[in-house]
């Protein structure tokens, strides 16, 4: 089904900003169909969406065929920081040195650029102790150490791994392909926010790429990246980050954010779903996703975390609550 959610932003009693939110969710099976809503044929792709770092499961699909896992003696951890948008605390380092120091490279080969701790917690504990950014806190460390312990396994140059025609961005955009059913020659590039690769796609195909991922349909290799996924909901994000805490709630559920307001979920019945923020406001993500699962797949997510996350609370500079956020589901 391919719709459209209204999130609304309130201070006091009144409406201060709107978010448009497109959605799709596909059928159970690895076919990942959506289903036509809204006067819409069931083949409608629904609107393209930049997948960002939901892609990032996809993007390690490859690494994990080539056996890298097994010749540096990589487990579930390293897996799941390889898919994640990691939150920068020295949890997510710690892991990150060790994908590196087991492929035989150091922090000095990561390209992704230096970054504060994305978890705002981790930030505070950073600037505390008078670090600066480092490209080993960026949120997209582990999917770029992967990817050089990807290279090394290959023989392929480090340098220029992020760059277009190098083997490594190739080999990524294979698994992107593979699981959004799209040949490689149809996916809209362009440059991500780490300086790797990023595709366009059409939100339903992003959502039954999803839908496969969590249920089999990318064979034994995404399985397993859904496992460490699941298994370590703490590594792919932060305590308090929406898909940590989807995963944590639903622990059969799969789930990866990705900058702009992109999000993918995918169940093991393999229903997927999808979500583009259009304005780019990833708060609104943290009220309707909640809301999207209940409403369209019956499934409670009982937390204390999600339920802080879909109220949307806007605080001020003293740590008042004086507004809060709602959202309206339309098929």
């Amino acid at each position: 089904m391919i719709g459209e959610a209204l999130v609304r932003v309130r201070r006091g009693a009144g409406v201060e900003s709107e978010h448009r939110v497109a959605w799709a969710t596909t059928d159970r099976g690895n076919s990942g169909h959506a289903r036509a809503a809204g006067g819409q044929s069931a083949a409608y792709p629904g609107p393209m969406v930049y997948t960002r770092s939901a892609a990032k499961p996809f993007q390690a699909l490859a690494g994990v065929r080539a056996g890298v896992p097994e010749r540096f003696g990589l487990g579930t951890e390293h897996l799941a920081l390889a898919c994640a948008s990691h939150g920068g605390s020295d949890a997510h380092v710690r892991r990150v040195r060790e994908i590196l120091a087991a492929a035989g490279r150091s922090e000095a080969d990561l390209a992704c650029g230096a970054a504060e701790p994305r978890d705002p917690a981790a930030a505070i504990v950073l600037r505390a102790a008078g670090d600066q950014p480092a490209p080993v806190r960026h949120n997209c460390s582990g999917k770029h150490a992967f990817g050089l312990a990807y290279a090394t396994a290959e023989g392929w140059p480090v340098e220029g791994y992020i760059d277009k025609g190098h083997p490594l961005q190739d080999a990524m955009e294979g698994g992107m392909a593979e699981a959004t059913h799209v040949r490689p020659g149809e996916l809209t590039r362009a440059t991500d926010g780490c300086g790797m690769r990023t595709f366009s796609v059409p939100i339903a195909r992003l959502a039954a790429a999803f839908g496969r991922l969590a249920s089999g349909g990318l064979g034994a290799e995404g399985e397993r990246l859904t496992a460490a996924m699941t298994a370590h909901p703490e590594l792919v994000a932060y305590d308090g980050a929406l898909d940590t805490e989807l995963m944590r709630a639903h622990p059969r559920l799969v789930s990866k954010i990705g900058a702009e307001g992109v999000l993918g979920i995918g169940l093991p019945d393999g229903r997927g779903a999808a979500l583009k923020v259009l304005d780019g406001a990833t708060r609104a993500l943290d009220v309707v996703a909640p809301l999207l699962v209940e409403e369209h797949w019956d499934i409670e997510l009982a937390s204390p975390a999600l339920d802080q996350l879909r109220a949307g609370p806007v605080l001020n500079s003293r740590g008042e609550r004086v507004g809060g956020a709602e959202a309206t589901l339309a098929a």
